[in-house]
């Protein structure tokens, strides 16, 4: 019998960081602003430092507000710069319930909706992280001023949904999105897609009874 996952954890590199969407939101967010500031060259312009950590700080509370109303549990962002530019990239792990799952039996159902899920959706597909099968989706979305008027390029997002082990009624997605330079199909929208499974690569469940606790 599989035990109960309660958590995950993940192997963040440089400069990813995780934001419980539930905690002290503007005050973690304040933060993250400061210590990304304090890793800026000592010569960089006051007149520029102070508009990149307004804008730096209205995305981080704006991306965590924005999973809170989905059902989001994490947000992971890149909270420095790299190579002197902010990546246009984040992604949010979310609980959610999947459509046509049965009330009386979950865990017998789970095969036929990850079924479903990778059937039903254009570039979908199984694949096993953490002895978990996870359906992973792929598709670029045009923008759209109504969820994001901030964003006026399409972005190229990938989303893995699954099952909780051990805990049917339970599902997790973890949904990416990026503009890279304004192209989702150039090079830097590619290589952070790269970046991102990488990361998931590293997903590791925390159950019930692991010494390692969760947070």
């Amino acid at each position: 019998m599989t035990t109960r996952a309660i958590s995950y954890r993940l192997v963040l590199p440089r400069p990813w960081t995780r934001l419980p969407v539930g905690r002290g939101l503007e005050e973690r967010a304040r933060d993250l602003v400061e210590e990304a500031a304090a890793r800026l060259p000592k010569d960089a312009p006051p007149d520029q430092v102070g508009p990149w950590k307004r804008e730096m700080q209205r995305r981080i509370v704006t991306d965590v507000r924005r999973a809170r109303e989905y059902g989001g549990i994490d947000l992971y962002l890149p909270t420095d710069t790299m190579d002197g530019f902010l990546m246009g990239a984040s992604f949010v792990v979310s609980e959610i319930t999947p459509p046509g799952l049965p009330p009386d039996d979950p865990a017998a159902a789970i095969g036929g909706v990850l079924a479903e899920l990778a059937s039903s959706q254009d570039g979908a597909r199984p694949i096993s992280v953490a002895d978990t099968v996870w359906v992973r989706t792929e598709k670029v979305v045009a923008p759209d001023p109504a969820q994001a008027p901030e964003l006026d390029v399409p972005t190229r997002r990938v989303t893995y949904a699954t099952a909780v082990p051990g805990d049917p009624r339970r599902w997790l997605t973890v949904a990416f999105s990026c503009v890279g330079d304004g192209d989702p199909d150039g090079e830097a929208s590619i290589v952070s897609v790269e970046l991102f499974d990488a990361i998931m690569s590293t997903w590791r469940w925390i159950h019930d009874g692991d010494d390692w606790p969760a947070d």
